[in-house]
């Protein structure tokens, strides 16, 4: 079937097609919010681990160009170095990383959930082929995000600049600075510049999220043939459901009418509405509705009746509010005792008499 014109694309998606597109992958996210998270996350590494990280660059430093330094020349041992070197390195990165991978991973969750992509695990050999990477490459939608990275990198770049204008008048004076001084005064700086670029990512991840979840729905949009197709084979052929439908009526309508001849009376209207009632004083706590209908179904109703020997007693308000307010097999209730009971006792007086 051919693909449907996107100016035929006018309703909105179902929950169908919607988790259909998210079972494939195909959610509103925004890459620059793990941006945010991993700028949050080396700020708050630097908030909470800084004195621990610059004691341990420190050790580094002294063992590097101290002690280890006179060892590499006397013994020529460069390794010792190495290896205490990559430990404290080690040390001071892992709690980073660390964070920085639980960052990255809570971006993806808040957006999207836990969202298994079963497609996304299979292999696709259309991937390998060389012409069809060139034209992902240099696609549209490629050049889009090529020049919103263009776009955003300037940004950041002015950003950096207003964060370090304030801070060149400082350089002169660093000289004068200890290494303890010194390594404070780059933490305190690299925290400024951190803390702007992530107020200003949040911003663009805000604006990417918005722009992403509104080129979604556009691609989520449906025609109506579509929407009555998906209806069609989720719920079946509306003619079949009818027929269905009409069935089961019919069907309801034979039970009901089987239940009349076991009626005690028969209230009317007494040309539009037909209600049975039944009540035994032994079994039942309140008389029962066992039949009601209009029209047609109340004439069947009282047909039933006369061929079965049934009273039938004309009673307006009655008929017409049991009709209105009460259902089939349901009891009659507390305020309708006194009517009801006023019926049945003249029904019951009758048959004792053998008049009916």
């Amino acid at each position: 079937m051919a693909e449907a014109d996107d100016s035929d694309r006018t309703e909105e998606a179902t929950p169908l097609r919607r988790e259909e597109f998210r079972k494939r992958g195909q959610v509103a996210q925004t890459r620059e919010l793990a941006s945010v998270f991993l700028i949050f996350s080396l700020i708050l590494c630097f908030y909470i681990l800084g004195k621990f990280s610059f004691d341990q660059f420190q050790l580094v430093f002294q063992e590097v160009l101290g002690r280890g330094m006179i060892k590499t020349v006397r013994f020529d041992s460069p390794m010792d170095v190495f290896k205490f070197s990559l430990l404290k390195m080690g040390i001071i990165m892992a709690p980073i990383l660390l964070l920085c991978m639980v960052a990255s991973f809570m971006s993806s969750v808040i957006q999207i959930g836990i969202l298994n992509n079963e497609e996304a695990l299979e292999v696709k050999w259309d991937r390998l082929d060389p012409v069809s990477g060139f034209k992902r490459i240099f696609s549209m939608r490629s050049l889009v995000e090529g020049l919103k990275s263009i776009v955003k990198i300037c940004l950041i770049g002015g950003v950096t600049y207003l964060v370090l204008k304030n801070e060149i008048s400082v350089i002169p004076f660093l000289v004068n600075y200890s290494v303890s001084q010194l390594f404070g005064y780059m933490g305190i700086v690299i925290l400024k510049l951190l803390t702007a670029i992530v107020a200003f990512m949040a911003g663009v991840a805000g604006l990417d999220y918005l722009f992403q979840r509104w080129e979604l729905e556009k691609a989520m949009m449906m025609t109506r043939q579509e929407i009555k197709d998906e209806l069609k084979s989720r719920e079946g052929d509306p003619m079949i459901r009818a027929r269905i439908r009409r069935s089961q009526r019919d069907m309801a309508q034979k039970r009901m009418m089987s239940e009349v001849p076991k009626a005690d009376v028969i209230v009317t209207n007494p040309t539009h509405i037909a209600v049975a009632i039944k009540y035994d004083m032994k079994t039942m706590a309140a008389p029962k509705i066992v039949a009601m209908g209009a029209g047609y179904i109340a004439e069947k109703i009282k047909d039933i009746a006369r061929r079965n020997n049934i009273p039938i007693m004309e009673n307006k308000p009655l008929a017409r509010t049991i009709f209105k307010t009460l259902k089939i097999g349901q009891l009659i209730p507390r305020e309708l005792y006194t009517a009801v009971a006023e019926v049945l006792s003249y029904v019951f007086k009758l048959k004792k008499k053998g008049l009916s």
